[in-house]
Protein backbone atom coordinates (compact mmCIF):
# COMPACT_ATOMS: atom_id res chain seq x y z
CA UNK A 1 0.00 0.00 0.00
CA UNK A 2 1.47 3.39 -1.02
CA UNK A 3 1.95 6.18 1.47
CA UNK A 4 -0.30 9.25 1.37
CA UNK A 5 1.71 12.37 0.56
CA UNK A 6 2.14 14.50 3.71
CA UNK A 7 1.13 17.68 1.85
CA UNK A 8 -2.26 16.24 0.91
CA UNK A 9 -5.28 17.21 3.00
CA UNK A 10 -8.61 15.49 3.55
CA UNK A 11 -11.89 17.27 2.85
CA UNK A 12 -12.32 17.51 6.62
CA UNK A 13 -9.03 19.39 6.83
CA UNK A 14 -10.19 21.76 4.08
CA UNK A 15 -13.54 22.36 5.80
CA UNK A 16 -11.84 23.06 9.13
CA UNK A 17 -9.33 25.39 7.49
CA UNK A 18 -11.79 27.42 5.40
CA UNK A 19 -15.17 27.29 7.15
CA UNK A 20 -16.70 25.92 3.94
CA UNK A 21 -18.94 22.88 4.00
CA UNK A 22 -18.02 19.69 2.19
CA UNK A 23 -21.04 20.18 -0.08
CA UNK A 24 -19.84 23.64 -1.17
CA UNK A 25 -16.34 22.36 -1.89
CA UNK A 26 -17.70 19.52 -4.04
CA UNK A 27 -20.01 21.91 -5.93
CA UNK A 28 -17.04 24.15 -6.70
CA UNK A 29 -15.07 21.13 -7.90
CA UNK A 30 -17.84 20.16 -10.34
CA UNK A 31 -18.74 23.64 -11.58
CA UNK A 32 -15.42 25.47 -11.63
CA UNK A 33 -12.76 22.76 -11.63
CA UNK A 34 -11.22 24.00 -8.40
CA UNK A 35 -10.03 22.62 -6.10
CA UNK A 36 -8.84 19.68 -8.16
CA UNK A 37 -8.61 16.67 -5.84
CA UNK A 38 -6.18 13.80 -5.96
CA UNK A 39 -7.90 10.42 -5.98
CA UNK A 40 -6.37 7.81 -3.70
CA UNK A 41 -6.54 4.09 -4.63
CA UNK A 42 -9.26 3.82 -1.99
CA UNK A 43 -11.36 6.34 -3.93
CA UNK A 44 -11.06 9.05 -1.27
CA UNK A 45 -10.33 12.63 -2.29
CA UNK A 46 -7.25 14.48 -1.09
CA UNK A 47 -6.36 18.13 -1.71
CA UNK A 48 -3.09 19.97 -2.18
CA UNK A 49 -2.01 22.06 0.81
CA UNK A 50 -1.24 25.04 -1.43
CA UNK A 51 -4.94 25.17 -2.43
CA UNK A 52 -5.96 25.96 1.15
CA UNK A 53 -5.08 29.69 1.12
CA UNK A 54 -6.81 30.24 -2.22
CA UNK A 55 -9.93 28.50 -0.91
CA UNK A 56 -9.83 30.72 2.17
CA UNK A 57 -9.71 33.81 -0.04
CA UNK A 58 -12.54 32.45 -2.18
CA UNK A 59 -14.63 31.75 0.91
CA UNK A 60 -14.08 35.29 2.20
CA UNK A 61 -14.98 36.81 -1.18
CA UNK A 62 -18.19 34.78 -1.44
CA UNK A 63 -19.06 35.75 2.16
CA UNK A 64 -18.81 39.41 1.08
CA UNK A 65 -21.38 38.80 -1.65
CA UNK A 66 -19.24 38.15 -4.74
CA UNK A 67 -20.54 35.51 -7.13
CA UNK A 68 -18.79 32.12 -6.80
CA UNK A 69 -18.35 31.90 -10.59
CA UNK A 70 -16.42 35.21 -10.65
CA UNK A 71 -14.45 34.29 -7.54
CA UNK A 72 -13.41 30.95 -9.05
CA UNK A 73 -11.97 32.69 -12.15
CA UNK A 74 -10.06 35.35 -10.19
CA UNK A 75 -6.34 35.16 -9.46
CA UNK A 76 -5.14 35.39 -5.87
CA UNK A 77 -4.18 39.04 -6.47
CA UNK A 78 -7.63 39.80 -7.86
CA UNK A 79 -9.22 38.05 -4.88
CA UNK A 80 -7.29 40.26 -2.47
CA UNK A 81 -8.49 43.36 -4.34
CA UNK A 82 -12.07 42.10 -4.12
CA UNK A 83 -11.70 41.69 -0.38
CA UNK A 84 -10.44 45.19 0.37
CA UNK A 85 -13.17 47.75 1.07
CA UNK A 86 -12.95 51.46 1.74
CA UNK A 87 -12.07 52.66 5.22
CA UNK A 88 -8.36 51.90 5.38
CA UNK A 89 -7.42 55.01 7.39
CA UNK A 90 -10.03 54.16 10.02
CA UNK A 91 -9.41 50.43 10.00
CA UNK A 92 -5.59 50.36 9.98
CA UNK A 93 -4.91 51.35 13.61
CA UNK A 94 -7.59 48.99 14.89
CA UNK A 95 -6.26 46.17 12.72
CA UNK A 96 -2.78 46.69 14.15
CA UNK A 97 -4.10 46.17 17.70
CA UNK A 98 -5.59 42.86 16.52
CA UNK A 99 -2.25 41.81 15.04
CA UNK A 100 -0.47 42.77 18.29
CA UNK A 101 -3.21 41.13 20.40
CA UNK A 102 -3.29 44.36 22.44
CA UNK A 103 -6.71 43.90 24.02
CA UNK A 104 -6.82 47.19 26.02
CA UNK A 105 -5.86 49.23 22.93
CA UNK A 106 -8.37 47.32 20.78
CA UNK A 107 -11.16 48.02 23.26
CA UNK A 108 -10.17 51.68 23.51
CA UNK A 109 -10.19 52.14 19.72
CA UNK A 110 -13.58 50.47 19.37
CA UNK A 111 -15.14 52.36 22.31
CA UNK A 112 -13.93 55.71 20.99
CA UNK A 113 -15.14 54.98 17.47
CA UNK A 114 -18.57 53.87 18.66
CA UNK A 115 -19.07 57.03 20.73
CA UNK A 116 -17.89 59.24 17.88
CA UNK A 117 -19.71 57.53 15.00
CA UNK A 118 -22.91 56.16 16.52
CA UNK A 119 -23.83 52.48 16.42
CA UNK A 120 -24.94 52.11 12.78
CA UNK A 121 -21.99 53.89 11.04
CA UNK A 122 -19.71 52.13 13.54
CA UNK A 123 -20.91 48.72 12.38
CA UNK A 124 -21.11 49.57 8.67
CA UNK A 125 -18.05 51.77 8.21
CA UNK A 126 -15.61 50.33 10.74
CA UNK A 127 -16.61 46.86 11.92
CA UNK A 128 -17.59 45.48 8.49
CA UNK A 129 -14.34 46.50 6.71
CA UNK A 130 -12.31 45.51 9.80
CA UNK A 131 -13.79 42.01 9.71
CA UNK A 132 -13.05 41.84 5.98
CA UNK A 133 -9.44 42.89 6.60
CA UNK A 134 -8.98 40.36 9.37
CA UNK A 135 -10.66 37.66 7.27
CA UNK A 136 -8.31 38.33 4.36
CA UNK A 137 -5.26 38.35 6.65
CA UNK A 138 -6.35 35.01 8.10
CA UNK A 139 -6.96 33.65 4.60
CA UNK A 140 -3.48 34.53 3.36
CA UNK A 141 -1.85 33.28 6.56
CA UNK A 142 -0.53 36.64 7.82
CA UNK A 143 -2.48 36.31 11.08
CA UNK A 144 -3.63 33.28 13.04
CA UNK A 145 -7.06 32.13 14.04
CA UNK A 146 -6.28 33.16 17.65
CA UNK A 147 -6.06 36.81 16.55
CA UNK A 148 -9.32 36.56 14.63
CA UNK A 149 -11.03 35.01 17.66
CA UNK A 150 -9.73 37.75 19.95
CA UNK A 151 -11.39 40.41 17.80
CA UNK A 152 -14.63 38.44 17.72
CA UNK A 153 -14.74 38.10 21.51
CA UNK A 154 -14.00 41.79 22.09
CA UNK A 155 -16.67 42.82 19.58
CA UNK A 156 -19.22 40.45 21.10
CA UNK A 157 -18.61 41.91 24.57
CA UNK A 158 -18.97 45.45 23.23
CA UNK A 159 -22.18 44.72 21.32
CA UNK A 160 -23.77 43.09 24.36
CA UNK A 161 -22.83 46.02 26.59
CA UNK A 162 -24.15 48.66 24.18
CA UNK A 163 -27.41 46.82 23.60
CA UNK A 164 -28.19 47.27 27.31
CA UNK A 165 -28.07 51.06 26.80
CA UNK A 166 -31.45 50.88 25.06
CA UNK A 167 -34.87 50.23 26.55
CA UNK A 168 -37.97 48.82 24.83
CA UNK A 169 -40.47 51.44 23.70
CA UNK A 170 -44.27 51.08 23.52
CA UNK A 171 -45.55 49.97 20.12
CA UNK A 172 -42.19 48.74 18.82
CA UNK A 173 -42.97 45.05 19.31
CA UNK A 174 -40.67 42.20 20.25
CA UNK A 175 -38.22 39.94 18.46
CA UNK A 176 -36.55 36.63 19.24
CA UNK A 177 -33.10 36.18 17.70
CA UNK A 178 -31.43 32.81 17.12
CA UNK A 179 -29.58 30.70 14.57
CA UNK A 180 -30.59 27.38 13.06
CA UNK A 181 -29.06 23.97 13.84
CA UNK A 182 -25.38 23.81 12.92
CA UNK A 183 -24.98 27.60 12.64
CA UNK A 184 -22.50 28.80 15.28
CA UNK A 185 -21.67 32.29 14.02
CA UNK A 186 -22.79 34.69 16.76
CA UNK A 187 -21.50 38.09 15.64
CA UNK A 188 -24.19 38.76 13.03
CA UNK A 189 -26.83 37.83 15.58
CA UNK A 190 -25.46 40.36 18.08
CA UNK A 191 -25.30 43.08 15.42
CA UNK A 192 -28.97 42.48 14.59
CA UNK A 193 -29.85 42.47 18.30
CA UNK A 194 -28.25 45.89 18.71
CA UNK A 195 -30.08 47.22 15.65
CA UNK A 196 -33.45 46.04 16.98
CA UNK A 197 -32.76 47.32 20.51
CA UNK A 198 -31.70 50.75 19.20
CA UNK A 199 -35.11 51.02 17.53
CA UNK A 200 -36.95 50.30 20.77
CA UNK A 201 -37.86 46.68 20.02
CA UNK A 202 -37.85 44.24 22.95
CA UNK A 203 -35.05 41.78 22.19
CA UNK A 204 -34.99 38.16 23.33
CA UNK A 205 -31.63 36.65 22.37
CA UNK A 206 -31.47 32.84 22.40
CA UNK A 207 -28.06 32.39 20.75
CA UNK A 208 -26.74 29.88 18.25
CA UNK A 209 -27.27 26.33 17.01
CA UNK A 210 -30.85 25.75 18.18
CA UNK A 211 -33.34 23.09 17.08
CA UNK A 212 -36.24 24.47 15.07
CA UNK A 213 -38.75 23.12 17.60
CA UNK A 214 -36.96 24.94 20.44
CA UNK A 215 -37.02 28.26 18.57
CA UNK A 216 -40.75 27.88 17.91
CA UNK A 217 -41.46 26.88 21.52
CA UNK A 218 -39.53 29.90 22.81
CA UNK A 219 -41.44 32.21 20.44
CA UNK A 220 -44.72 31.03 21.98
CA UNK A 221 -43.49 31.23 25.57
CA UNK A 222 -41.92 34.69 25.17
CA UNK A 223 -44.91 35.98 23.15
CA UNK A 224 -42.81 37.69 20.48
CA UNK A 225 -44.27 39.02 17.25
CA UNK A 226 -41.11 38.33 15.19
CA UNK A 227 -38.44 35.67 14.98
CA UNK A 228 -35.21 36.79 13.28
CA UNK A 229 -32.72 34.15 12.15
CA UNK A 230 -29.13 35.03 11.25
CA UNK A 231 -27.58 33.08 8.36
CA UNK A 232 -23.87 33.07 7.61
CA UNK A 233 -22.59 32.10 4.19
CA UNK A 234 -21.82 28.62 5.53
CA UNK A 235 -25.47 28.00 6.45
CA UNK A 236 -27.04 29.04 3.15
CA UNK A 237 -28.57 26.61 0.66
CA UNK A 238 -31.36 24.08 0.33
CA UNK A 239 -30.92 22.49 3.77
CA UNK A 240 -31.33 25.90 5.38
CA UNK A 241 -34.36 26.59 3.21
CA UNK A 242 -36.05 23.41 4.42
CA UNK A 243 -35.33 24.34 8.04
CA UNK A 244 -36.88 27.76 7.50
CA UNK A 245 -40.01 26.19 6.01
CA UNK A 246 -40.27 23.90 9.03
CA UNK A 247 -39.80 26.80 11.45
CA UNK A 248 -42.39 28.93 9.66
CA UNK A 249 -45.00 26.17 10.02
CA UNK A 250 -44.27 25.82 13.75
CA UNK A 251 -44.48 29.51 14.70
CA UNK A 252 -47.62 30.78 16.42
CA UNK A 253 -50.21 32.62 14.29
CA UNK A 254 -49.23 36.21 13.57
CA UNK A 255 -45.55 35.69 14.34
CA UNK A 256 -43.36 36.85 11.44
CA UNK A 257 -40.19 35.02 10.38
CA UNK A 258 -37.27 37.17 9.20
CA UNK A 259 -33.85 36.14 7.92
CA UNK A 260 -30.72 38.24 7.63
CA UNK A 261 -26.99 37.92 7.27
CA UNK A 262 -24.68 37.01 4.42
CA UNK A 263 -26.32 33.64 3.85
CA UNK A 264 -29.84 35.05 3.39
CA UNK A 265 -29.25 36.27 -0.17
CA UNK A 266 -27.85 32.86 -1.14
CA UNK A 267 -30.87 30.89 0.07
CA UNK A 268 -33.89 30.63 -2.22
CA UNK A 269 -36.83 32.62 -0.98
CA UNK A 270 -39.51 30.93 1.10
CA UNK A 271 -43.04 32.31 0.80
CA UNK A 272 -43.88 34.06 4.04
CA UNK A 273 -40.27 34.58 5.14
CA UNK A 274 -39.08 38.20 5.07
CA UNK A 275 -35.50 39.33 4.47
CA UNK A 276 -33.63 41.96 6.43
CA UNK A 277 -31.13 43.87 4.28
CA UNK A 278 -28.04 44.93 6.16
CA UNK A 279 -29.00 46.48 9.48
CA UNK A 280 -32.34 47.87 8.30
CA UNK A 281 -34.51 45.98 10.77
CA UNK A 282 -38.11 45.06 9.94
Amino acid sequence: MGKVEPDLLSIGDICAGTGLSADVIRVWERRYGFPEPVRLPSGHRRYHRQDLNRLRLMAEAVAQGHRPSAVARASEGELRNLLLREGGATVDPVFQTVVAMDTPALRAHLDEALKRMGWKPFLQELVAPLLDRVGMAWADGSIGVHQEHLLTEVLEDLLRERRLDFRPLPGRGSVLLATLPGERHRLGLLMAALAYAAGGTRVELLGVDLPVASIAHAARTLKVDRVAVSLSIQSSGETTRRLLMDLLERLPPGCRLIVGGQGAARTRRVDGVERMVGLDVI
